[in-house]
C-alpha cells in the first residue's frame, strides 16, 4: 500500500510560482516530481565590473487542473519562465482532474505514485485522496506490457541509427540529424515507460531528456553543456526538427553528424544496458509478487 502524502516542506520561489499557476490555469493541484539548483556566477576583472550572480531554480511538476489547457505545453512552460524573471523554470507534467480520476480508477501506477509519494505544494480540494489506499498494480501482465513497449521503442531506435550507416556522407547532413533525433525520441519514450509507465503527451526532445534526469544521470553524461561545442551538439539534436521545417540552407558539415552520431550511438547502447537492468528488476517485482500474493 503507498504511503500517506507526504508534508510538503518549502520550496524557494513556491508562493510565487503557485500564484502565476493560478492566473495560467484553473488548478486543482500540484506535486513536485524534482528541484534542481543551478547558480550563475560571473566574475569580471577588467573594470568597470559587473558583478553577476543569478541562481535558477528548476522545478519539475505534476500539474493537475480542472480544464485541458488553452495553450500547448511548450507555450505553457516558456510563459512560467517569463513571468518568473527567468528566476524559475518548469519542467511539466499536465493531466486535468477528469482524466487523472479516470486513470487512477484503471490504475495508473505513474500518477499513484506521484501523488502520493512526492511533495505536494498546493491542493483545491481531497478529491484524489480517495485514491490513497489504491495498491499499484503488480502483476505478470503489467510487465509483459511494459516489456513489450521497451522493446518497441528500442527496436525503432536502433532501425533509426543503423539506416544512418547506409546513407552517403554527400547526403544532406540536416536529414541525418533529423533522423539521429528521431531514435533519441524513442530511446527516452522507452525508457520513460520502462522506469516511470509514463506516456509524455509533449514530444520536445529536450522536455524528455529532462524527465529521464530524474531516474538516470545518462543524459547529463552523453549531452553535457559544459563548453560551446558540446553545447550546440544537445542544441542541434533537440531542435534539428524546426531547422529542417524552416530552413533550407545546410548549416552543418559532416563533423557534426559524425560527432552527433557517435554520441547517439553511445547513448543507445548504455540505455538498453540500465533499461534490460531495470527490466529485470520489474520481472522479479511482477511475477515474485504475483505469486506470493
Amino acid at each position: 500500500m503507498l504511503q500517506n502524502v507526504k508534508k510538503s516542506p518549502k520550496f524557494y520561489l513556491e508562493s510565487e510560482l503557485i500564484e502565476i499557476l493560478k492566473t495560467l490555469l484553473p488548478l486543482h493541484s500540484v506535486y513536485v516530481i524534482g528541484v534542481n539548483k543551478e547558480k550563475n556566477n560571473r566574475s569580471v576583472f577588467l573594470s568597470p565590473a559587473c558583478i553577476h550572480k543569478q541562481k535558477t531554480i528548476i522545478y519539475t511538476l505534476l500539474i493537475i487542473g480542472y480544464k485541458p489547457m488553452s495553450k500547448g505545453l511548450g507555450e505553457f512552460m516558456d510563459g512560467i519562465y517569463n513571468q518568473m524573471q527567468e528566476r524559475c523554470k518548469v519542467c511539466a507534467i499536465y493531466y486535468t482532474l477528469s482524466n487523472a480520476t479516470k486513470q487512477l480508477d484503471y490504475g495508473n501506477n505513474f500518477l499513484l505514485k506521484t501523488i502520493f509519494q512526492t511533495p505536494c505544494i498546493y491542493r483545491a480540494d481531497d478529491t484524489l485522496l480517495r485514491f490513497k489506499k489504491y495498491q499499484l498494480l503488480i502483476h505478470p501482465k503489467v510487465y509483459e506490457g511494459i516489456q513489450k513497449i521497451w522493446e518497441v521503442r528500442m527496436k525503432r531506435a536502433s532501425y533509426l541509427l543503423s539506416i544512418l550507416d547506409s546513407i552517403e556522407p554527400t547526403e544532406d547532413v540536416t536529414s541525418r540529424l533529423m533522423t539521429m533525433h528521431y531514435a533519441m525520441e524513442q530511446i527516452c519514450l522507452g525508457l520513460l515507460y520502462a522506469f516511470w509507465e509514463f506516456k509524455p503527451q509533449h514530444y520536445s526532445l529536450s522536455y524528455m531528456l529532462d524527465l529521464c534526469s530524474h531516474f538516470t544521470n545518462l543524459p547529463q553524461t552523453m549531452f553535457p553543456k559544459e563548453t560551446y561545442g558540446l553545447h550546440r551538439m544537445h542544441y542541434i539534436l533537440c531542435n534539428v526538427q524546426n531547422i529542417i521545417r524552416f530552413k533550407t540552407n545546410n548549416e552543418f558539415s559532416d563533423r557534426d553528424s559524425d560527432k552527433a552520431y557517435n554520441r547517439c550511438e553511445q547513448f543507445f547502447e548504455k540505455a538498453m544496458d540500465i533499461g534490460n537492468k531495470q527490466m529485470e528488476e520489474l520481472k522479479k517485482i511482477h511475477y515474485h509478487t504475483y505469486k506470493t500474493d
